[in-house]
């Protein structure tokens, strides 16, 4: 017998209705939705900021209308982290949404409990230092105070507790990723909470599915000659069959173009790991070293040998702090003596800010040239044309919207050919939210579950 998780969500804004054919055809036996990271977080607080009602993504509406009656048809659970700051009014909304295409009988569950804003002064004086843990500078002496958001990674316990109690759809806030599919193997094999090697197999398991459309051949360098481009709008997301020791194979959705093999599994296996024998999460440590890797068939990868450590002792802790504005511009400038032009630009850009103290940093790159990878390579000595992007930032807005009207006002003072692009012109400045990464201990973290039943 196996278990089979099936992701359909990656980021906010992926297709969630991927899950469709998942569910209909039969495959699936519970649908994960992963929506968050921090940029995110910072989005759904200016979305709660606006109205206290929201804080969730959109795409749960189209969860809860378009994906939510076939999956409680067939008594599928959907698992999501979409509620953001606010999981007991998305489950509200969704509450809602069921009872007005009648699914009676169907229980939302809302786990909270991440949010820490509001308790960092409660934290702080019960011990908690917050020390940034890649400066090493606590929390309470640094001058910059203006935090938006502060969520601790919850682990898969509370998730299971919901699936336990028979919720048809769990909404969370920040749950680290591969905790999301965690839950479900654990609430139905009833693995131990000890049992670190199977906890490490499900964690492994998640991290492979996440990220959707990465291991099924989105974003894929090993298959950059193989690949089908026309197809890639239209992939079928990944399936995990996952057995009762740990071990699964990761598939797809059949009849859906895409590929599973053990490149995609291998580029997916060591995305956004930094130490992959440990690989740290809420609720184990796992060891990617030792697993094995192989083909099992047609887009069938399986998974075996996956170890792990016991879980940390402390939660990690992001907060997000509001350091200001940002504003770019997009130049273009072309041949002959392109590089000249572009250092008169500077120049006149540079004496612009001069006389504007309250631009705090600017800086420059060229777009095709260096915006990626920086001076490794160097640069050509007389190309035909050059894409120059200017970023400056301040702390309030109407400095940054000054700044661009009087760079503006050079349109036609600049140096030979300048132009700029329209739309740049016509942007808003945008939040520059910084990182805050901390350890918060388990005993300080209360997660929270919530039911509301149609």
């Amino acid at each position: 017998m196996t278990y089979r998780i099936g992701s359909a969500q990656g980021f906010y804004g992926d297709d969630v209705t991927k899950a469709l054919p998942m569910i209909t055809g039969g495959h699936v036996d519970v649908v994960c939705f992963e929506a968050l990271s921090e940029l995110t977080l910072a989005i759904l607080q200016k979305d709660k900021l606006a109205n206290p009602k929201r804080g969730y993504t959109f795409d749960l509406r189209i969860i809860a209308q378009k994906i939510l009656p076939e999956a409680f048809k067939r008594k599928i659970p959907l698992i999501t982290n979409g509620g953001g700051l606010n999981p007991q009014a998305a489950a509200e909304m969704v509450r809602e949404t069921a009872a007005q295409m009648g699914l009676a009988g169907l229980k939302v569950a809302a786990v909270s409990g991440d949010d820490m804003l509001a308790r960092l002064p409660e934290l702080q004086a019960a011990g908690e230092d917050l020390t940034n843990i890649e400066t090493g500078e606590r929390l309470a002496d640094s001058p910059n105070q203006n935090l938006v958001t502060a969520n601790v990674y919850l682990g898969a316990a509370p998730l299971v507790e919901a699936l336990q109690n028979g919720a048809d759809v769990v909404i969370t806030g920040r749950v680290a990723d591969p905790c999301l599919y965690l839950a479900p193997l654990v609430a139905f094999y009833g693995w131990a909470w000890d049992d670190w090697d199977r906890l490490a197999a499900g964690i492994v398991c998640g991290h492979l599915l996440e990220c959707t459309g990465q291991v099924v051949g989105g974003n894929s360098l090993g298959l950059i000659n193989r690949t089908n481009a026309v197809e890639l709008p239209y992939l079928g997301y990944p399936i995990a069959h996952v057995e009762a020791d740990g071990s699964f194979i990761v598939t797809k959705t059949p009849d859906t173009p895409g590929c599973v093999t053990l490149e995609t599994v291998k580029e997916q296996l060591l995305y956004e790991v930094h130490d992959p024998a440990s690989y740290i999460t809420p609720d184990v440590t796992a060891n990617f070293t030792t697993l094995r890797l192989e083909h099992a068939g047609e887009n069938q990868v399986r998974v075996s040998g996956v170890t792990g450590r016991p879980r940390p002792d402390k939660l990690k802790l992001n907060a997000g702090r509001l350091e200001g504005f940002m504003r770019e511009l997009i130049f273009t400038v072309g041949w002959p003596e392109a590089w000249r032009k572009v250092e008169q630009m500077k120049a006149m850009l540079g004496e612009i800010f001069r006389q504007m103290p309250a631009v705090e940093r600017v800086e420059y790159s060229y777009l095709g040239l260096n915006s990626l990878y920086g001076s490794v390579a160097a640069l050509p000595e007389d190309p035909l044309e050059i894409i120059v992007r200017v970023m400056f930032t301040a702390q309030d807005q109407d400095t940054l919207k000054n700044a661009v009207r009087q760079i503006m006002t050079t349109g036609l003072s600049g140096p030979a050919g300048m132009s700029v692009s329209g739309t740049t012109v016509g942007a808003e400045p945008r939040y520059v939210i910084g990182l805050w990464p901390a350890l918060v201990g388990r005993g300080s973290v209360q997660p929270v579950v919530e039911y509301f039943d149609v």
